[in-house]
């Protein structure tokens, strides 16, 4: 597969809390210096394997062509494009009508 400018689309891993991180058994290095009653949760945490602690892993070729219809099918069905100016217009009115 070939990319623009080596970008690889990827998707957030599975595997763990999205910071690359899963929840271990073990405490980590800050339990030397606290007692076991002061931990939190997110000092059990390990590295993920599946990501390599990056909380994001490369998207299959099948992922891709998905991401690519949805997008497709919301640029046809979806709503027009609109401008800032008609953005802003549309916040005022919506503004002035809750002042009423």
């Amino acid at each position: 597969m070939h990319y623009f400018n080596g970008f690889v689309p990827d998707r957030e891993c599975d595997a763990c809390n999205g910071h690359g991180e899963v929840c271990g058994v073990n405490p980590n290095h800050r339990s030397r210096f606290v007692g076991y009653d002061d931990l939190s949760p997110g000092d059990f945490t390990v590295e993920c394997q599946a990501c390599a602690g990056t909380g994001y892993v490369p998207m299959t070729q099948e992922e891709i062509d998905d991401a690519a219809a949805d997008a497709f099918s919301d640029m046809c069905e979806g709503e027009p494009p609109m401008t800032m100016n008609e953005r802003h217009q549309l916040a005022w009115a919506q503004k002035q009508e809750l002042h009423k």
